[in-house]
């Protein structure tokens, strides 16, 4: 009965574990989404000139993110038979520059990528699991600029030994 319980208890921590992470996987689009929702609402009312392409910019970034939202859901649902990375060879800056322009419209905040090597770097890795990578700490250094606080997050990559050495800083 002991070892029932134990068990039983081992299994629901479990679930109360992957239910905080599938959550935390979740949060982590729906913020630029609607941060770009808000900057969509904003350039509606401005100039009409440019808010066909304004529009189709943050339509595509918008697609993008709801396409992350289904791919999570897929693999939630999928548990049992997690796919296994597709690891590709991938141009690192050009990731995080993509994945930083998810927040380029989020007021008060100034997001900075340093690239102080001449050549391209390159990481094998899965591109979904990576941005969301990016995505989270940089949503993470979001949350940690207090409100009315000019904020800066500085994202420097280099070349280390043969490793890539990312930081990223903020002013919270």
């Amino acid at each position: 009965e002991s070892a029932e319980k134990l068990a039983k208890s081992e299994r629901e921590s479990a679930w109360r574990e992957m239910a905080k992470q599938v959550a935390h996987e979740i949060k982590n689009p729906l913020t630029p989404m609607r941060l770009i929702l808000q900057h969509l609402q904003r350039s509606w009312k401005k100039d009409p000139e440019t808010r066909e392409q304004e529009q189709e910019k943050f339509t595509q970034i918008l697609i993008k993110q709801i396409d992350q939202l289904s791919k999570i859901a897929g693999e939630f649902s999928n548990f049992a038979k997690m796919p296994a990375p597709r690891n590709e060879k991938l141009e690192i800056e050009a990731i995080i520059i993509n994945t930083a322009r998810l927040f380029e419209k989020t007021e008060n905040i100034n997001i900075e990528i340093i690239h102080t090597e001449k050549e391209k770097l390159y990481i094998w890795a899965d591109k979904e699991l990576i941005s969301r990578v990016f995505t989270n700490l940089i949503k993470n250094a979001i949350q940690s600029i207090p409100e009315g606080k000019n904020g800066k997050i500085e994202i420097s990559l280099k070349q280390k030994d043969n490793k890539i050495l990312i930081e990223i800083k903020d002013n919270g």
